[in-house]
């Protein structure tokens, strides 16, 4: 792989309690006859235009900070991106603050490789997001489920009442999805998986989709007597009301998010050390 010189470091300053570890990291860098620059948040624009001119980008803080990241950077292509886990779990923040010289060094050696990851793409009226995750349409009451009506490729396929439907791409597998039930895939797999949450029905399952198929949900009127309200959400970072009628369609996005691997572990190998025991 490319050797890195130049990096953008990426961080959480409420993870990263005066900045000690984003210091260390650009110590590090600089000793070793590299150039860093700093980004303190995860504002789009200071993002898009520090990212520029980059071999990779540092995020430290969690797997919620790297999901704002992709979004920022959803445009820009060939620039990896690798996590420094200040966070709890991290599926997607590898790194431990322990090896942040040898990541460094793995880095400027090219001893990584570079794992391209699917992105969801969601389009409602005109507005339309991506997500890395997932996205997901969930009641907006707390104390109500919602009834959502699901077409696959135009044509009509169930109708679901729950908490909520999830649809996944396989890095988003490990959160929201295995949570409410869903099966873990490995991430660098080509699908989506649905996944109700909380459905009101015991015999409502996973489904898993191809990356060519387009999902529709649409919002159904429960009772008259009860306004029926939704949130489509990306990646719970972009959320947006839904009124009975809205339909949302999903499908896989021509953006992509390239992420930096250091180690070969497996995904399931991975998931024992998160949460295993």
């Amino acid at each position: 792989m490319k050797k890195c010189r130049s990096f953008l470091l990426i961080v959480n300053e409420v993870k990263d309690t005066n900045l000690k570890y984003s210091h260390q990291t650009e110590d590090i860098i600089r000793e070793n006859g590299g150039t860093s620059k700093l980004v303190i948040g995860t504002d789009p624009e200071s993002i898009i235009e520090a990212a520029s001119d980059v071999d990779a980008v540092i995020v430290l803080g969690g797997d919620g900070t790297i999901l704002r990241v992709a979004h920022a950077m959803v445009d820009i292509k060939g620039v990896p991106v690798i996590g420094i886990n200040l966070g709890t779990v991290g599926f997607m923040a590898e790194v431990v603050v322990s090896d942040i010289d040898n990541m460094v060094h793995r880095l400027m050696a090219g001893e990584y490789r570079v794992e391209e990851r699917m992105m969801l793409n969601g389009t409602m009226g005109d507005q339309s997001h991506d997500a890395l995750n997932d996205i997901v349409m969930a009641r907006q009451d707390a104390l109500r489920i919602i009834a959502v009506k699901i077409y696959v490729n135009g044509m009509y396929f169930d109708t679901t009442e729950a908490d909520g439907i999830i649809l996944s791409t396989p890095t988003g597998s490990t959160g929201y999805n295995l949570s409410a039930g869903g099966p873990i895939v490995k991430p660098d797999a080509r699908l989506l998986v649905m996944t109700p949450i909380s459905p009101y029905s015991m015999s409502r399952r996973s489904i898993v989709f191809g990356v060519d198929d387009r999902i529709t949900l649409e919002l159904l009127e429960k009772r008259k007597d009860i306004e029926n309200k939704a949130l489509i959400a990306y990646d719970g970072a972009v959320s947006i009301p839904m009124k009975v009628g809205d339909a949302v369609d999903i499908s896989v996005s021509r953006h992509t998010f390239e992420i930096i691997r250091l180690d070969n572990k497996g995904v399931f190998e991975i998931i024992r050390q998160k949460i295993g025991g």
